[in-house]
């Protein structure tokens, strides 16, 4: 028995780092493909492979010197996912996709479409933005391109969660311990290459690499760093997983206030609380203070050693000189734009936000909205965005119940995916997120703990008095419905 658990163990491991190995090599060579050499297998043998591998390649992306080659590594993950889904979906699809989701995603396709209409009546705009963006940019062409290619990521999604819900009820679990077991490491290798291919720029000192845009490049990686309070404070977990949780971290921090986002680091600061906030839940009051003090005072050692980082001379110089920066100038661009067309919107394309900030913005030279609700309402209308709204308010609400549950069950690792949403989106507050892969994938993370392991729970508690009464089993002592599948 002991032998067969340390051969698990190795396999385990050696598959583990043979994948990060080839993201290393990914991030050197420009090029998705060693990585995924090694993750399309490990999919094939274990479907808990899938969620790390598209988390993780949504993180090392903004590493790749060339942003074709860091557009195409999700693509080509996906071109390879997508038979294997459709496989599985043919041979398990016992479990249905509750039809409030079903909705959203029909929802979610019907205004791609009708956003292509509406950008299509305003020609205009690809006209204004031809010096900046070229005329294949903005053309009617590349529209339709990018209709297919979003609609063909709407029916990914749909395939991708009946895949987490139609699997062993352990698919999910095991999946989030492979992330937990992996971030550490991940934020190793980022870091090497941050520093071995990293330069200096003039403004702030930032050490930049790769086409990585920091606020939506360091937002993905503190999505994932709320895996490595996990690691740190899980009660099972061994001290040397609990280092190395610890310096990886470290490593993030380091990251972020080199790479001078201000995003980053407000995100990074609201993963703390919530780390922090999940590992005194349900301990007793020494562990609580002790905690908060070491806390305190790690938050002192931090600030005192990046007090000079290109992060805190960012925010500063934006505070002091800048008024806090252009994004007002962005948002009310968006509103004014707004006032065009408030119905419909200008168009389902990012071109539109880019027109409305160009042409309403006041003394700014970027053309990027900054603000995922403003975008959707520049792009799709006061219509549209009442319908994001709601769509974002289910998934928080589900959220936010799936947190509270995991909290009453003490495991930490199901609450993390309610906490890697809410720090995705609270992060698209200030930058433009509609179709970022982190948010997308964290919210069908946020569906499937629902279904899988919250909808029983409460099924069985509806019915436990009618149970009760008719001298039934007891549905709450099911052992199916315990969270940890054994």
């Amino acid at each position: 028995m002991n032998k067969d658990l340390k051969l698990k163990d190795v396999w385990y491991w050696g598959s583990n780092f043979a994948m990060l190995g080839m993201a290393s090599i990914s991030m050197y060579l420009d090029n998705p493909i060693p990585m995924l050499l090694v993750a399309i297998p490990l999919i094939m043998l274990d479907r808990a492979y899938f969620v790390p591998v598209l988390l993780f390649i949504a993180c090392i992306e903004g590493s790749f010197s060339s942003e074709d080659s860091s557009s195409q590594a999700e693509s080509w993950a996906i071109m390879a996912m997508t038979p294997i889904f459709i496989f599985d979906f043919f041979h398990h699809n016992k479990v249905k996709v509750p039809l409030k989701f079903t909705v959203f995603f029909i929802l979610f396709f019907f205004f791609i479409i009708l956003g292509a209409f509406v950008y299509a009546m305003h020609p205009y705009i690809g006209q204004a933005l031809i010096p900046i963006f070229g005329k294949r940019a903005v053309g009617l062409s590349a529209l339709y391109v990018k209709i297919i290619m979003k609609s063909l990521k709407i029916v990914f999604f749909f395939f991708y969660l009946k895949t987490l819900i139609n699997k062993d009820k352990g698919l999910v679990y095991r999946s989030l311990q492979i992330i937990k077991d992996l971030t550490p490491y991940l934020m190793g290798c980022i870091l090497v290459d941050m520093l071995l291919f990293g330069a200096r720029s003039t403004q702030f000192d930032t050490l930049h690499f790769g086409e990585a845009k920091h606020g939506d490049f360091t937002a993905n990686l503190d999505a994932l760093g709320i895996y490595l309070y996990v690691g740190i404070f899980e009660v099972k977990t061994s001290w040397f997983k609990r280092m190395v949780n610890l310096g990886a971290l470290a490593f993030l921090l380091y990251m972020i206030m080199e790479l001078a986002s201000r995003n980053g680091l407000l995100c990074f600061i609201l993963i703390a609380g919530f780390g922090g906030l999940m590992a005194i839940w349900n301990r007793n009051l020494a562990f609580k203070t002790i905690t908060i003090v070491a806390a305190v005072a790690v938050l002192g050692v931090a600030l005192y050693l990046f007090k000079d980082s290109p992060t805190i001379e960012r925010l500063v110089y934006y505070q002091e000189e800048r008024g806090g920066g252009d994004r007002l100038a962005y948002w009310l661009g968006g509103a004014m734009a707004l006032g065009e067309e408030p119905l419909f919107g200008l168009g389902g394309d990012e071109a539109s936000s880019a027109y409305a900030v160009g042409k309403y913005g006041t003394d700014v030279t970027d053309h990027v909205m900054h603000n995922t609700f403003l975008e959707f309402a520049v792009e799709y209308g006061l219509i549209g965005v009442a319908f994001y709204i709601c769509f974002v308010s289910l998934i928080l609400y589900h959220a936010y119940k799936n947190f509270m549950f995991a909290m009453k069950y003490n495991d930490m690792l199901i609450a993390v995916p309610s906490v890697a949403y809410f720090i995705s989106i609270f992060a698209g507050l200030f930058v433009s997120r509609i179709w970022e892969s982190t948010l997308w994938y964290n919210t069908l993370l946020v569906f499937a703990v629902y279904i899988l392991f919250r909808m029983p729970v409460e099924k069985a508690a509806r019915n436990r008095k009618a149970y009760l009464i008719h001298g039934l089993p007891d549905p709450m002592l099911n052992p199916a419905l315990a969270i940890q599948p054994g």
